[in-house]
């Protein structure tokens, strides 16, 4: 489904927002203020790992790692299969 992040620059609020055509975007609102002043974030990846692509050395289960980068959190993710 084409669900898109917004983020008002009015008063910062965060929201997603499902969008059909391009049209919807020109007309779109902050829920929040009614601001018309909102910008599209780049999404994160959704990813779904299932009993097809698991490795016969690993459990299959995605790896996660979080820390503090100069630019605010960062995270890491190690997904079955792939090599570096």
């Amino acid at each position: 489904m084409p669900i898109h992040e917004f983020k008002c620059t009015s008063c910062d609020h965060m929201f997603e927002m499902l969008i059909m055509n391009k049209d919807e975007i020109e007309e779109l609102r902050c829920p929040k203020c009614m601001s018309p002043e909102v910008e599209k974030l780049m999404s994160a990846a959704n990813v779904s790992v299932g009993p097809a692509s698991v490795p016969a050395s690993g459990s299959g289960e995605p790896s996660v790692q979080s820390h503090t980068c100069s630019s605010g959190s960062c995270t890491t993710f190690e997904l079955p299969g792939h090599k570096k």
